[in-house]
């Protein structure tokens, strides 16, 4: 006969034993243990259920239960085998007990156990990592709890990753997820490496020999001809893309992933995201995305006779099962149940093709959970810009879609800068249409984010195509305006006070609302008045040019409150139409 067809069991008499150790000791052989389940699954924490006799109704007692063994925290390890010869099939810690008093007078103590791992589920953390591999990270949170594994290495080193507010367990196989790995617990330990398919079954179970319960099905809607994965890159303003039209997974059966995707027929599946990520971290995501697709192909799950090898990770092959489901699988979950003197294991093979984040709780509630949360942005009207009763600088503002009676909420605005006693102070107008933000969520902590222009509340500039102008209009019209065709910043008042600073025509005008104007241009400067002009300082006052200096007008007075000087390097002439008066105290002529 095909040893292939005879289970690996080693056993005489073929009598189911087990035996728990509570803390390292066996536990009392007194204890009437009804039944053991162990489950351990790729990407979950492995559990054991303990179910025990327990509770005397005479004495109105659970005396197994008062008992120090069963306590949570205690450490247990179940084994499991034949004739006394048994091996380990779970370690881990206590968690939770509870004790049961059915319809029928039944009493019973249910102890459930968690694999060690259970400690990186609890508790959101925030962390930064930097200049780290996703496998140096999960190497370091593993680390952090004494769990101990293999992590396949992964090729790109992050600049920044960070883990927002999320458990080391959640973070560690959205990662791990990310890079088509998964994450394998086992009494203590956790590997976090890819699916290998290339090696030899630990077992073979067959239709008619071994298999005891078998079921599968295959599923189309998931098999992708090709996975591309896009980011946008800043650098180059620019989509990039990888694409991913394999993975590295031996499939069970005669219709292929490839095949199947003939079904739906969708040319590409698509994985978009509007960062800027890094050309290996798309590929990662787009093989793990089509790892993941050939997966999803085969779910099924097969019965045999207890068996301690079995554990996720392993390869198991299937015959007899029909060309459509022959071959190799690869193990991702296994569940032992231990019940009335029988054991029998049950394997599973194929994941879910949907994502971690996806199938549990990975966000933390908006708001915190504290109350309904408030999503996106809100539109809001401006009731009050002052007077803030917490003198924190906020602006009252109704959401008419949220209760258009209410006086309003009092909200921060958010601004282009802000600082102590400086920054950007623009506050809207009353009336005014504003976007509204919620920080984390929160519907009692809105932020204004912006402000709007409509049909009814129109822009002071109106658009164009080459998109000439920008600037900024005050509520009494007063105007910065950038001019990006010409080149020109004009600075105005409604009365007719401008600086205007031009490029296409060389110029700086200063102009105010009584005609006075100054003009620098390539022809010079020029001053003008309609009136006087004075020329005041507590100094000197120089007038210096390489050519000539002229002054005219009615009268030219020039007064000196001690000595006055004019002297001609070249001549010097003093001349007049009409009467020449020198006068002095004294007049010295050469």
């Amino acid at each position: 006969m095909n040893n292939e067809r005879i289970l690996p069991i080693q056993s005489t008499y073929d009598v189911i034993s087990f035996s728990l150790l509570l803390d390292g000791k066996e536990a009392d052989p007194a204890y009437q243990v009804l039944s053991i389940t162990v489950t351990k699954e790729v990407n979950k924490v492995p559990t054991a259920r303990i179910t025990l006799v327990d509770g005397e109704a005479a004495a109105e007692d659970f005396p197994v239960s008062n008992k120090a063994d069963f306590v949570p925290g205690k450490q247990v390890e179940i084994k499991a085998g034949r004739d006394g010869n048994n091996d380990t099939i779970f370690k881990g810690i206590i968690v939770k007990h509870g004790i049961k008093v059915s319809a029928s007078g039944s009493t019973f103590l249910s102890v459930e156990c968690k694999d060690e791992s259970v400690k990186m589920t609890i508790g959101r953390k925030n962390k930064y990592y930097e200049k780290k591999k996703d496998s140096e990270i999960i190497k370091q949170l593993l680390g952090n709890y004494g769990l101990a594994g293999k992590v396949d290495a992964t090729q790109l080193k992050h600049d920044e990753m960070v883990q927002h507010h999320a458990t080391d367990w959640d973070f560690m196989l959205c990662r791990a997820e990310a890079n088509g790995l998964l994450v394998i617990p086992d009494d203590g330990k956790a590997d976090v490496k890819a699916p290998d398919t290339n090696g030899k079954a630990a077992l073979t179970l067959i239709f008619g020999e071994s298999l005891i319960e078998f079921e599968a099905e295959m599923d189309a809607r998931h098999q992708y001809k090709k996975v591309k994965a896009s980011g946008w890159s800043p650098a180059e303003q620019k989509i990039k893309e990888s694409v991913a039209s394999s993975a590295s997974f031996t499939e069970n059966g005669n219709l292929t992933g490839a095949k199947l995707s003939d079904v739906i027929g969708l040319a590409e599946y698509e994985l978009r995201h509007s960062g800027p990520l890094d050309a290996g971290e798309l590929k990662a995501w787009a093989d793990a995305c089509m790892l993941k697709s050939r997966l999803a192909k085969i779910r099924g799950r097969a019965k045999c006779l207890g068996l301690s090898l079995l554990k996720p990770g392993i390869l198991v092959e299937l015959k007899g099962v029909g060309d459509r489901f022959n071959g190799k699988v690869y193990v991702t979950a296994v569940k032992h149940e231990i019940i009335d003197g029988s054991w029998y294991s049950q394997v599973q093979f194929g994941l879910s093709p949907q994502w971690f984040y996806q199938q549990m709780d990975v966000v933390e509630e908006p708001a915190g959970g504290l109350l309904p949360a408030i999503h996106g942005l809100q539109v809001g009207k401006v009731v009050k810009m002052h007077e803030d009763p917490d003198g924190e600088h906020r602006v009252q503002v109704k959401l008419p879609i949220l209760d258009g009676q209410a006086k309003g909420v009092w909200a921060r605005m958010a601004s282009l800068d802000a600082g102590k006693e400086r920054g950007a102070f623009f506050r809207p107008e009353v009336d005014d249409e504003v976007i509204v933000g919620f920080i984390n969520g929160d519907p009692r902590d809105p932020v204004v984010v912006g402000m709007l222009h409509s049909s009814k509340l129109p822009a002071p500039i109106t658009a164009d195509q080459k998109n000439t102008e920008k600037g900024f209009v005050s509520r009494e019209k007063m105007r910065i305006i950038f001019n990006d065709v010409d080149k020109i910043i004009t600075i105005d008042t409604p009365a007719g006070n401008s600086i205007v600073i031009t490029e296409k025509d060389k110029a700086i005008e200063v102009t105010d609302q009584n005609k006075n104007k100054l003009m620098m241009n390539d022809q010079g400067i020029e001053l003008y008045s309609p009136k006087d002009i004075k020329l005041v300082a507590k100094g000197k006052i120089e007038l210096t040019a390489t050519q000539d200096i002229k002054i005219d007008g009615m009268n030219v007075e020039a007064k000196a409150k001690m000595e006055f000087k004019a002297e001609g390097s070249a001549g010097a002439k003093l001349k007049s139409g009409g009467i020449t008066e020198i006068k002095g105290s004294m007049v010295n002529i050469n």
